[in-house]
């Protein structure tokens, strides 16, 4: 199947360079095609905030335009308007998510008294779906800061 493995050459090129999904399909969902597409410059300009190495290697981001292609391909082939597959895509693919470094600040936080952030974060995930302005600081990749930081990049299995 032809979507199966779009699919999974996606995870593989994610993979291959450190993606944020989050992002990423948020972005996906964002990209223009079929109201007049991008301009031939840098057609991978629309998903550049989703990874976190940059500039990305020319290998691999040879292998991210090649499936971009692939991928504008089968939205073409699917027909609907961009705004249609944009609604679609973020019904399932949240803006807002609980990040592991999130949470750790907010327990930090709360185990000296001060709840403000976990009541916060609550709140943001109460409709994770949803455009929110308030919450626009949250829909980032994890600091370089976390990414060696007890509780911020992963947990534990006793997390």
């Amino acid at each position: 199947d032809d979507d199966a493995q779009l699919f999974l050459d996606l995870e593989d090129l994610m993979e291959a360079e450190e993606t944020d999904m989050t992002i990423l399909f948020r972005r996906l969902a964002d990209y223009p095609i079929s109201e007049g597409g991008l301009e031939e410059g840098d057609v991978l300009g629309p998903l550049r905030e989703a990874f976190y190495r940059t500039p990305m290697r020319s290998k691999v981001e040879a292998r991210w335009r090649a499936w971009l292609e692939r991928y504008k391909e089968r939205v073409a082939r699917e027909g609907s308007a961009d705004r249609e597959r944009r609604a679609r895509m973020n019904t399932v693919n949240p803006k807002y998510v609980l990040r592991n470094y999130l949470a750790q600040e907010a327990i930090e936080q709360a185990e000296e008294g001060d709840y403000s952030m976990v009541e916060e974060l609550l709140e943001m995930a109460r409709r994770p779906y949803d455009e929110r302005p308030e919450f626009e600081e949250y829909f980032a990749k994890r600091p370089e800061w976390a990414r060696s930081k007890a509780g911020c990049s992963a947990l534990s299995c006793s997390s």
